[in-house]
């Protein structure tokens, strides 16, 4: 038997026990299946839908039977969600949206009658929601929202006449029938892809869903720092992208090629491509407009295609013995033609990624420094309480530094002196303390972890540029919950002072602590948050690309993780960190 028939029964018998044996999702009805646009073999492709039933045929339903077969059918993806728009009033089913809105909740809806009489409110403890276009938002533990709903008789039967638009959906089958697929869009100078993750729901039709979020443009927190090939506008001159034999047809409207270059359509070209090939069941696409191909020009000057997940290499700097070292190979490494710095006790070390560039703190993180092999060490700025430096893939050297009314975020030209620092504004960080700025691989991200009235927040935010590559602000940030357990939302939120990049779409965080055991968890956008194995004392951390290329420091040793253990590669390290 192949591996996809195998997966296929693995999930349906999964489906199967959750129907039968939770009872956040009512036995209403069978397990159905939706197939995908054709073949293929991804979770992204082969869909699951649950076939709710709708209201029952010899009528005398109370008005909570039918709003809790309404939630129900929520589950019910196929035909529009057309069981559910069945325990509507002929009226509200032309109009209701089941897809601007998607509530998760975790305990069973309550529902309780309004004192006027046919008037509901259903009561959620929501865990998340999404939004029309597939973003989430997690909420923290114990949060509630209260819908409204009224119903009116029909033919003698209740039907809802007034209900807000979405879905209502629980924690269990939200993550049986809906997907995360990172949308790619192009970091400022075209270099790298940037990842944008959006939930889908698994029924026919994916491959279309993908494209048209992608023209509709980055969420909200990548505006201005992300780019796309496609101009604003583009749409899909029909519903369906169709699959045929791992080719995607993607038929555009004509507005897309007014005034493009070859250049132009050469990168709209791949940007279908890094969005659609993750789908299993695409290995190519056809981009056409009005069903005729698109010529893309000549070859020779195409563009380099985008790099996504960048690599950092396996050297990591670290601060051995009062002086800077590289750290390779489970030992550390003098720096051939390295100046001296232990007369500054250099602390947070950073590094480029071509190693030629190492930014530090001095022992009270007051003053930045920069240097490298055969450089001066020289003083580029001053602050309090500077975070560890970040240089970004353009050698921007950047760090925060806490303020009489906030944090300010810094950044160094390649090459530059005190008096080239930007300082730049961000109106959001009034208030607060910064503790960690790490920019992304790709450049158009900064993970920051921010404090404020004694709470920490993991924060995600694109990093918009000038035309010339200057960094000028950082955009209203994704909050990334923070969770110690398996389960999504923000439960008990942990406390938080450290964040590291592992891959495009996951970070590493930690309270650190010179006593006691020290649990790091790995937040990823399109999964639950996944804890490590404590260690005693972990005072710092890095984190190369990859889940297992994850150090910890303790005051006496440097250990490395493996699997859901650590082991020790060091003695008399401090502050390792991977390029970037």
């Amino acid at each position: 038997m192949s591996r996809k028939p195998l997966r296929l029964l693995a999930m349906a018998a999964a489906l199967l026990a959750v129907l039968t044996g939770c009872s956040s999702i009512p036995t209403t009805g069978p397990v159905g299946t939706a197939s995908a646009e054709s073949g293929g073999g991804s979770a992204l492709v082969d869909t699951f839908v649950l076939a709710p039933r709708g209201p029952s045929d010899e009528g005398g339903e109370t008005p909570q039977q039918i709003l809790q077969g309404f939630i129900t059918a929520g589950t019910g993806a196929a035909d529009d969600y057309s069981v559910a728009r069945e325990f509507l009033t002929d009226s509200l089913a032309d109009t209701w949206s089941p897809t601007d809105r998607v509530l998760i909740y975790g305990a069973d809806p309550n529902i309780v009658p309004d004192p006027d009489g046919n008037s509901y409110s259903v009561q959620l403890e929501v865990v998340g929601a999404l939004d029309a276009r597939g973003i989430r938002t997690d909420k923290a533990s114990g949060t509630t929202e209260t819908l409204s709903a009224s119903l009116e008789q029909v033919d003698g039967q209740w039907r809802i006449s007034s209900v807000p638009n979405g879905i209502m959906i629980s924690e269990v089958s939200f993550s049986l029938l809906f997907l995360a697929h990172n949308l790619y869009f192009y970091s400022s100078t075209y270099d790298f892809w940037v990842p944008d993750t959006r939930w889908f729901v698994q029924k026919a039709g994916i491959a279309a869903n993908v494209v048209k979020a992608m023209l509709e443009g980055p969420a909200p927190y990548l505006q201005g720092a992300v780019t796309s090939a496609f101009p604003a506008g583009t749409a899909l001159a029909r519903e369906a992208v169709p699959v045929v034999s791992g080719v995607a047809a993607v038929d555009l409207s004509a507005e897309v090629l007014e005034d493009s270059s070859d250049l132009n359509r050469q990168q709209m070209s791949l940007q279908l491509t890094q969005n659609l090939t993750q789908l299993n069941n695409v290995n190519s696409v056809e981009m056409t407009v009005n069903q005729r191909a698109v010529d893309l020009g000549k070859e020779n000057g195409s563009p380099v295609e985008a790099m996504a997940d960048p690599e950092v290499g396996g050297t990591q700097i670290t601060v051995s013995q009062n002086e800077l070292a590289y750290f390779k190979d489970m030992q550390p490494l003098a720096i051939e033609g390295m100046p001296s710095v232990a007369e500054y006790s250099p602390r947070d070390p950073a590094l480029s990624l071509d190693l030629s560039t190492i930014a530090f703190l001095d022992a009270d993180r007051s003053a930045l420094f920069l240097t490298g092999p055969n450089q001066e060490t020289r003083q580029v700025a001053e602050g309090t309480s500077l975070t560890a430096p970040s240089i970004d893939p353009q050698q921007w050297t950047w760090t925060a530094s806490a303020g009489g009314s906030g944090a300010g975020v810094l950044a160094l030209p390649p090459g530059g002196e005190a008096d080239d620092m930007v300082n730049l504004p961000v109106a959001w960080l009034a208030g607060v303390t910064v503790s960690e700025l790490r920019i992304s691989r790709d450049g158009a991200r900064a993970l920051l972890v921010t404090n404020e009235g004694g709470t920490s927040h993991v924060l995600v935010a694109g990093v918009v540029r000038d035309a010339g590559g200057v960094p000028r602000t950082l955009t209203t940030p994704l909050e990334l919950a923070v969770s110690a357990g398996s389960g999504p939302g923000i439960a008990e939120a942990p406390p938080v002072n450290r964040a590291k990049w592992v891959s495009e779409d996951s970070v590493l965080v930690a309270q650190t602590a010179a006593e006691g055991q020290v649990v790091p968890v790995i937040l990823s956008l399109g999964k639950d948050p996944e804890a490590l194995a404590g260690l005693a004392g972990i005072t710092g951390l890095s984190a190369g690309k990859g889940e297992q290329n994850i150090y910890a420091q303790t005051s006496t040793a440097m250990f490395k993780r493996m699997g859901n253990s650590w082991y020790e590669v060091g003695e008399g390290l401090r502050d390792p960190a991977f390029p970037g």
